[in-house]
Order: C-alpha cells, then structure tokens, then sequence
C-alpha cells in the first residue's frame, strides 16, 4: 500500500519572510531525500496551504517556479505531479549563477581541469570499443573538414563541444552527464577564442586526438597530463 505523502513531506507551519522561496525549498528538499518519488503527485494546494501555513499566492508561485524549471508537472484537473523524467531547464538557474559569480582564470581553469580528468578516469573503466568509434567518427568529420580547407569558427565550436558531450554519455552516468553538460554551456566562449588564436584548430585536433589516445590505451597515468597539455595555451592566455 502507498504511503501518505502528507506524513512523509516536513509540512511544519512555515514562519519566514522569503515564503514562496521556502515553500519552494521544503518541495525540492523533500524530493532530494525521496520523500517524494517521481511520478507521485504532490498534496492539494488547499493542504499545502494549512500544513505549511502559508496563503495560496505562495504555494501557487512555488509550483509555478517548479515546473518552469521541470521540477514538477501540473496537470490540469488532476493535481501536481513530481516529474518522471528531469527537464535539462532545470539546471539553467546553475548554468545563470555560474556565469554571474565572479570568477577568475584560475577558478575556470581548475575547474576544467578537475572534471574533465574526473571524466575521463570513468571513461576509461566504462568506454565500449562502439563508444571508443563514435569519437573517432566525431574526430575524424572535424579533421576531413579541416583538411578541405573549411574555416568556419561556429562549425568547429559546435564540434568541439559535441566532442566534450560524447564524452560525457561514454561515462554511462546519466549525473554525470547532467552536470558535466552545464559546465560545458559555460565554456563554448572561451573555445571560441583558442580557436581564433594562431593554429588554434590543429592545436585542438592534436589535443581531442591525445584524449581519444589516452582512453584507446586504457591509460590513467597519462589523464591529468593530457588535460592539462589541453588547456596550455588558455592557461597562458589568462596568466599573461
């Protein structure tokens, strides 16, 4: 028998000014310790309205912010439901604040370098040879394409970040693949620049090709050496 969300959920009386950002919280909070399970539907607005003692405004805004964000799903003459699947809008908000934080090269930089070596260690123990010949295929369209002389910058942007979420789906690890896409939307700016920048697009053919290399070789000692190489020439753009 299906337990009752109302004893599961904290609907303590709410007492805060940021209401509609509270009411907002004890949802979200309550779905990341599975008190609430996707595809369950949410109490009424009414109990929502007396559990959390909070007026209709608010639960209304709160659900409203969360299903803009895919968070939930109101269906009309049926109630409000924890969605089944996560909308990739859920991360803009995280997308909008790391681009408004202040940051440095240096904290872009250790970032990239922390995560892509952290990408690759599970790629290595989870990549198929099929997975190992999408890169390739994606490599060798870019290399064709350079080749043929083509020097359109927004072809080998795309390219180049389609290269960084193939990457990502190689881990197998659909979190991974969640945030990794995030930190990637931060980035196609500056790739833009290391490709503008003298031999940019060789630069960063030799560098995918060393990646693919390192994770054909099933060789984990040469991952923070590879990433780091890769991102030399940004290192030393900012640093100067």
């Amino acid at each position: 028998m299906k337990s009752d969300v109302r004893i599961r959920m904290n609907l303590e009386p709410i007492s805060s000014e940021t209401v509609v950002n509270e009411v907002l919280k004890r949802i979200t909070d309550s779905i990341m310790r599975g008190e609430l399970l996707p595809g369950e539907k949410l109490p009424t607005e009414v109990e929502l309205m007396e559990r959390l003692n909070v007026g209709r405004n608010s639960v209304r805004e709160a659900i409203k912010m969360l299903s803009a964000m895919g968070v939930l799903e109101v269906r009309r003459g049926n109630g409000t439901y924890v969605a089944t699947s996560v909308s990739p809008a859920i991360f803009n908000p995280l997308v909008f604040s790391l681009i408004l934080e202040a940051k440095t090269g240096q904290d872009l930089y250790e970032l990239r370098t922390m995560f892509e070596s952290m990408v690759l260690f599970v790629v290595i123990d989870k990549a198929t040879e099929e997975d190992i010949q999408r890169l390739e295929l994606l490599l060798g369209k870019v290399q064709a394409a350079y080749q043929e002389g083509v020097e359109t910058v927004d072809f080998f942007v795309q390219e180049d970040v389609a290269f960084h979420r193939e990457l990502l789906n190689c881990t197998k690890n659909p979190l991974i693949a969640r945030i990794g896409g995030t930190i990637i939307d931060m980035f196609p700016n500056y790739i833009r620049k290391s490709i503008l920048q003298t031999n940019g697009i060789s630069r960063a053919l030799k560098n995918h090709r060393d990646i693919l290399n390192v994770i054909r070789g099933r060789d984990k000692q040469r991952i923070f050496e590879t990433i780091e190489q890769s991102l030399a020439e940004w290192k030393r753009e900012w640093k100067e």
